[in-house]
């Protein structure tokens, strides 16, 4: 369990991750994280820097519940998966569970 102290600088670190020039945004709910991005590059990036930020705190992000989903007009568009600093590979995906939401 995460002391209130150590969630709050993690949250501040995170925060300074995002750009509001560059559209990046980071929601946090609990133990979940979710990132938005413009771009699959920008996405990429800001995965590789929100993992850099959680090994600073000897946490990591359990790729196996972890999945990209494009929204816009190329949604469907076959992209290669993006690669995290530990070079594990997340794949996209037509649907995403959130909260307990499922949405295609």
């Amino acid at each position: 369990m995460l002391s209130p102290f150590l969630f709050a600088v993690y949250l501040d670190n995170l925060r300074k991750l995002c750009v509001e020039d560059r559209n990046r945004f980071i929601v946090v709910y609990a133990d979940d994280i979710m990132l938005i991005s413009p771009s699959i590059v920008e996405t990429e990036c800001l995965l590789q820097a929100c993992e850099g930020e959680l090994n600073c705190l000897d946490m990591v992000i359990n790729f196996k519940k972890s999945c990209c989903v494009r929204i816009g007009p190329r949604y469907d568009a076959t992209c290669v998966p993006i690669a995290s600093l530990a070079g594990q590979l997340i794949s996209w995906s037509d649907e995403v569970r959130y909260l307990g939401i499922y949405s295609e």
